[in-house]
């Protein structure tokens, strides 16, 4: 047999040790278990865990098998139309709403009445993450992601260099000066849920689904991107880029006016040994900016190339260094940043979920997007604040 049908087999078997062990309480009901029941609910548990185990593990190595007959054999995809032969290119990675119908397939296939939960793949969690990424400024912007099954991950950050000296020959080499600890970073739950109709789901499938999914994914990206950026680390978030310890700051009085303050930071960064790979500001601050004229009365925008009109259009960059909007910057504040020295640490358990216990009077199912995450930034002389007053 193959993987996919060795997996039926297990949940045959898992379905039939639920139904004794629903036989075996029902005869039990208002009376404690005697030991010999005792002994065959624990049993009877013990068989639909193994069985869960047996399912969730040979449904991976179906879908792995899948992925690679596809890769290896292009033409089972192949489409016959006319006589002729047309390939039917797979998409590199599911769609949100196939991933969606897909948790949504497997918790109805595998999931046991002991834990009333969802079950996600390793596979569909990693999609998952990759499909949110698009969706986040922060990602987009290229920094780092690190996947973690830890509750804490730790960076080692060098505080001081060593100490180098010129010696003679056989003279004691200089030692000390290097100073080190760990930055322990601790994901923190984003969560979105709600309840949606059957019908949706039964007749629509994975397209109709996609709409939905999207909205999820946008949800819990924007819901990173406010903490990413400026959360303070209150409640339950976490301490954002803007408001991380020992970051470079700029202030500006009287507006933006030119491109000096960008000019500044570039060289406050440069002076802690980093490059400015990203600039990220609220959509007004944008505005400000592409309102500047290349000189008085003129109607060319400063941050048009050089050879442009004014009715060209504007590249979202300043002086080579891509501008990414969010409108939870504050208007006041710009950061500027190198996207290499800063961390974004998921929990690989991050992915969508699917009950229908929770709506079953109402005929529905619950559906949710969770991710696991927190920004971390090591090197804090790689990010410059500059803070704008009037």
């Amino acid at each position: 047999m193959n993987h996919a049908e060795i997996a039926q087999v297990a949940i045959g078997k898992r379905e039939a040790a639920v139904r004794k062990l629903r036989e075996l309480l029902d005869s039990a009901k208002g009376r404690s278990l005697a030991s010999g029941e005792k002994k065959r609910e624990h049993e009877l548990l013990s068989l639909i865990a193994e069985e869960d185990a047996n399912a969730k593990r040979h449904i991976a190595a179906a879908a792995a098998e899948e992925s690679a007959m596809r890769a290896a054999h292009p033409l089972r995809d192949a489409e016959f139309i006319g006589g002729t032969e047309r390939l039917s290119k797979a998409p590199a990675i599911a769609t949100p709403g196939e991933l969606m119908y897909r948790s949504l397939e497997m918790s109805r296939g595998i999931t046991t009445t002991g834990t009333g939960k969802a079950f996600s793949p390793e596979q569909v969690a990693r999609n998952f993450v990759d499909l949110l990424a698009p969706q986040s400024v922060v990602m987009a912007s290229g920094v780092n992601r690190v996947e973690t099954d830890a509750e804490t991950y730790s960076f080692p950050v060098i505080r001081s260099d060593f100490s180098a000296g010129f010696v003679g020959e056989l003279d004691d080499l200089p030692t000390g000066g290097f100073g080190a600890e760990p930055l322990k970073v601790a994901p923190k739950k984003i969560a979105v849920a709600d309840l949606i109709a059957n019908e949706l789901i039964q007749d629509g499938g994975p397209s109709f689904l996609n709409p939905m999914a999207k909205s999820l994914l946008r949800t819990v990206a924007l819901g990173f991107d406010r903490e990413a950026l400026v959360g303070t680390g209150s409640g339950k978030g976490f301490v954002g880029i803007a408001n991380t310890a020992g970051i470079q700051k700029l202030a500006v009085a009287g507006g933006l006016k030119d491109l000096d303050p960008f000019v500044s930071a570039f060289g406050l960064l440069e002076s802690a040994n980093a490059k400015a790979s990203a600039i990220v500001m609220a959509p007004k601050s944008w505005s400000a900016l592409m309102a500047l004229r290349e000189a008085s009365g003129s109607l060319k925008p400063l941050l048009s190339e050089s050879a442009g009109s004014p009715a060209a259009g504007v590249q979202r960059s300043i002086l080579g260094v891509p501008v990414w909007l969010s409108s939870f910057m504050p208007n006041a504040d710009i950061l500027v940043y190198e996207a290499d020295q800063i961390f974004a640490v998921w929990r690989k358990d991050a992915g969508f979920e699917v009950s229908n216990q929770f709506g079953f009077l109402k005929d529905g199912t619950a559906v949710r997007a969770i991710a696991r995450a927190a920004i971390a930034v090591p090197n804090a002389a790689a990010v410059c604040r500059i803070t704008i007053s009037a």
